[in-house]
């Protein structure tokens, strides 16, 4: 799995999210909900089933597809240099998400240390997907703000 991509494609969801004006269907939600379980049991599968899947609930909404597109084009000219403390954090998650089950952070086993820092925007996107209202959700996390204010300055394309 390329993590640049993963993880730009679930960050420009959830900035889609974040300013979608409309609610989102119960199919659509139900969709997100499965993504996210889907994430959240085998990560392994982006590439094959979890992305093409994801893309395809995206395109049938046009409002959030174009959300989605604008944002996924700012973070791919971004690149890697996202800086990390415009995530959020697990302290504004826990206290945006209400709990309806013990938080995992990452998966099990996790050999190599650099692999779990990959994970994190993984385990954002489980976190805001599998809430009963994700749009609702992505709104209340103000790091995102902060990321669309940094991803919409001009010095991004530099």
């Amino acid at each position: 799995m390329d993590n640049l991509t993963a993880n730009n494609t679930l960050l420009a969801l959830l900035l889609a999210l974040r300013d979608l004006d409309t609610s989102l269907t119960e199919q659509e939600t139900a969709e997100l909900t499965d993504i996210s379980h889907r994430l959240y049991l085998e990560p392994e599968t982006w590439e094959s089933d979890i992305a093409p899947s994801l893309l395809s609930i995206i395109q049938v909404n046009p409002n959030l597809n174009q959300l989605y597109q604008t944002a996924k084009s700012q973070l791919d000219s971004v690149g890697d240099c996202l800086p990390p403390d415009l995530l959020p954090t697990l302290a504004e998650l826990e206290y945006v998400t209400p709990e309806t089950e013990p938080r995992t952070r990452g998966f099990a086993p996790v050999t190599d240390e650099s692999e779990s820092d990959s994970l994190e925007i993984n385990n954002i996107a489980i976190d805001i997907l599998s809430q009963p209202d994700p749009s609702t959700t992505a709104k209340k996390l103000s790091s995102l703000e902060r990321l669309k204010q940094f991803l919409q300055k001009p010095t991004v394309n530099t």
